[in-house]
């Protein structure tokens, strides 16, 4: 009798080893697929960029503390975006990496999940301020017109583009929400500047 009640508990564990182990097969199968879905995602979006988009984003863990696919897809997230402002390539990739890193930098500091810093980034692309106002309290449309109408030089906001726009949200994101080496971008020409 014990040694069947020691062979039952030993088939026991050893079924349990095997679902443990087919889980761990299937979990690592849909994190392969998905990943590679991902890929092909930021191809489609960032063409000649991609391979420097993967590259960026396998030094994400240590970076952002992030996977490689969720940076990729985050990133690949923005890119769209951008491309659909008209933001061209390679100025799209680099729009994304920062707005992955400046989420990362605030959610560190204000204790917030990066996922979320990112939501409400793009909230505040497509003009919806009130959940970034969380860790950039004085944003706004008011403020980001004011702010695009400077970079551009323009008289009335009526003639602002959405990419103008665009540009002055993440400007004042980037001001506001940081306190290190950034990087902005000049609406005239979409070229980068840094200052600290």
């Amino acid at each position: 009798g014990v040694a069947g009640g020691i062979a039952a508990k030993l088939v026991d564990i050893a079924g349990s080893a095997v679902q443990a182990a087919g889980a761990f097969i299937s979990s690592s199968v849909s994190m392969a697929s998905d990943l590679n879905e991902t890929l092909s995602k930021s191809e489609a979006i960032f063409g000649d960029q991609a391979g420097a988009m993967e590259a960026w984003a396998s030094t994400s863990d240590k970076a952002y503390g992030l996977s490689k696919a969720a940076a990729l897809d985050a990133a690949a997230g923005f890119g769209d975006m951008f491309l659909q402002l008209g933001f061209v390539g390679d100025q799209a990739a680099g729009m994304s990496q920062d707005i992955v890193g400046l989420a990362a930098d605030l959610g560190s500091f204000n204790n917030l999940d990066t996922s979320k810093v990112l939501d409400m980034l793009s909230a505040s692309f497509r003009g919806e301020y009130d959940s970034l106002q969380r860790v950039i309290p004085n944003i706004n449309d008011a403020r980001v017109e004011t702010e695009a109408l400077a970079q551009t030089g323009k008289s009335s906001a009526k003639e602002l583009t959405a990419q103008e726009k665009a540009t002055a949200t993440l400007s004042i994101v980037q001001g506001d929400g940081t306190k290190t080496s950034i990087t902005l971008y000049d609406v005239k020409d979409l070229s980068m500047l840094k200052y600290t």
